[in-house]
């Protein structure tokens, strides 16, 4: 490709041809005069750089496509230049929000010369033209979305390389002899002479025997005195739930008993998967040990293995994937009888909780057809309006009742709508549960960066909304219609919920932080409230106004 300095490129947020210079990094609304311009296709890409690993990606503003990988054709366009001035432009912001605050007076000196920054904040959009206002230049787009993640690799460990950790059972009476790591890793009929890990503590050592019976009874092999697979299961979930210690040793023990199963009871294996299901919905298993359960569930999912147990390990390696970033079932009250019921029906029937937003929709589309937007949503909102949530102190911050909030998630996967509860933070609280257990972020975690680096321009923000898929969007759209209509001022008085307030209750359930690092995370925490503040002071909701919701007038 014949060299350029300048090129025609089509700004993501507006979808306004602009210039670009990959040189300076300047930006133009208009053609630079007597210049040479490379013109925009349909197979140009940009080259960009991923600032947290240093890793160039590969976005095509007509399609708004982004991919790791360079394409093999086309016009590749270095607009990494562009990207150190996006990230200067955005330091110097806070530098200068930062003086401000340390300094309120106004600043005596003489205004900066135009020239002397090459690249200025974005020009306002009219409303009327969708063109940019006033600057010739000084322009910047929007940042393209980052690529999806790349799939991981699933992990093909075996449990016979994890035998360092095993406690190596023997066998015999006077000459006792360890066992064969192949042995102790199968099916037996006995009980388990001592743990089958190493690290169990010898406080726990009783535990693990009795977690081990416990295994059996569910899988039919010992008998269970009258007690439901659900209870016997609820009692393995709790006990593991409530010593961590112990989670790695019922994982491998349902390893153990899902080998070489040769029990007289024909659903022995089924039912030991299906504990291991349940148990992966409250549970997961250490980072060591990771590994080699997903290798073992893994295996478990080809041609070759029996159906229905192909299936369990399917929703297995699923759940793991996505316990393995959520962690264990986090509050102060132990799993309960309603939720082990709940996560034994989602194995083959996706909950309204936990799952997708194309699942939801999917589940949905037998009995709901003609909803545009999750049902459940529209239900809880409706809850929240009719106990006069949006004239309660606190709403959305003050949480309510755990357990009438469990019952209502349980109804709510029957298309149903319990009426356990008497105050509105109940169907408020299980409506911001819905959208913090998506399985994906209602934002997508391609977008996280255009949502913060757009935190404090309400034009950039609403045209993050262009780049999400029409369902995400729509749904957004009647979210922040439904946070405008509580926010009203005349509702402020009552529930001291603030636009600021409700930003920074509902932030965390519509974006996550893909990093891990918990300085990022918290430096993150006041953009990601900002970005949704932006939304609920200025996003034009008229777009869902079909959907119900109107403001006082």
């Amino acid at each position: 490709m014949e060299d350029y300095e300048w090129v025609e490129i089509l700004e993501p947020g507006t979808k306004q041809k602009m210039y670009a210079n990959v040189i300076t990094g300047e930006c133009m609304w208009e053609a630079p005069s007597g210049i040479p311009v490379k013109s925009n296709h349909e197979n140009q890409w940009w080259e960009l750089l991923d600032t947290k690993t240093q890793r160039p990606y590969f976005y095509n503003a007509t399609n708004q496509s982004t991919v790791w990988e360079r394409p093999e054709s086309g016009d590749i366009i270095k607009l990494s230049k562009l990207q150190e001035m996006q990230d200067q432009l955005a330091k110097d912001e806070a530098a200068r929000l930062a003086q401000e605050k340390a300094d309120p007076e106004p600043a005596t000196a003489a205004a900066p010369v135009a020239a002397a920054s090459p690249v200025d904040p974005v020009d306002p959009v009219d409303p009327a033209t969708s063109q940019p206002q006033n600057s010739q230049k000084g322009a910047i787009p929007v940042a393209p979305p980052m690529p999806a993640k790349e799939s991981r690799r699933v992990s093909q460990e075996a449990l016979s390389d994890y035998g360092d950790n095993l406690n190596r059972h023997k066998k015999g009476f006077i000459m006792k002899k360890r066992v064969s790591i192949a042995t102790m890793l199968a099916w037996s009929k006995d009980v388990i002479p001592s743990p089958m890990l190493l690290t169990i503590r010898k406080t726990h050592k009783r535990d693990a025997i009795d977690l081990f019976r416990l295994v059996q009874m569910c899988m039919g092999d010992r008998n269970a005195r009258g007690r439901s697979f659900v209870k016997i299961a609820l009692t393995v979930v709790v006990k593991t739930w409530s010593v961590p210690n112990l989670r790695d040793e019922l994982y491998l023990q349902l390893c153990k008993q899902t080998t070489s199963n040769n029990s007289n009871v024909p659903t022995s294996c089924e039912r030991g998967w299906e504990l291991m299901a349940i148990s992966v919905n409250f549970n997961p298993p250490s980072k060591k040990f990771f590994s080699y359960l997903e290798g073992y569930v893994n295996r478990n999912t080809t041609d070759s293995t029996p159906q229905r147990i192909r299936e369990y390990a399917a929703y297995c390696l699923k759940r793991l994937n996505r316990i393995r970033d959520t962690g264990a079932k986090r509050g102060n009250n132990q799993p309960t009888i309603e939720e082990v019921e709940l996560a034994q029906k989602n194995i083959f029937n996706p909950s309204m909780y936990g799952s997708t937003l194309e699942e939801v929709m999917e589940v949905q589309a037998e009995k709901k057809p003609e909803l545009e937007i999750p049902w459940v949503v529209l239900a809880l909102v409706n809850a929240i309006l009719t106990k006069k949530g949006a004239q309660t102190e606190g709403i959305f911050r003050v949480p309510g009742d755990i357990d009438a909030v469990n019952m209502l998630k349980v109804s709510l996967d029957k298309f149903e709508v319990s009426e356990n509860y008497s105050e509105p933070h109940v169907p408020a609280s299980a409506l911001k549960l819905w959208f913090r257990e998506l399985q994906e972020p209602l934002i997508p975690e391609t977008l996280y960066e255009n949502c913060i680096s757009s935190y404090d321009d309400s034009a950039r923000a609403i045209a993050v909304l262009d780049l999400l898929p029409p369902v995400n969007r729509l749904l957004l759209t009647y979210a922040i219609r439904f946070l405008q209509v509580v926010g009203q001022k005349e509702n402020q008085a009552v529930t001291k919920m603030t636009p600021d307030n409700l930003a920074m209750v509902w932030a965390p359930n519509f974006l996550r932080c893909p990093s891990e690092d918990p300085l990022t995370i918290f430096n993150n925490t006041k953009k990601e409230m900002s970005f949704v503040r932006q939304l609920v002071l200025h996003l034009d909701t008229a777009g869902a106004s079909h959907l119900g919701l109107e403001f006082n007038s």
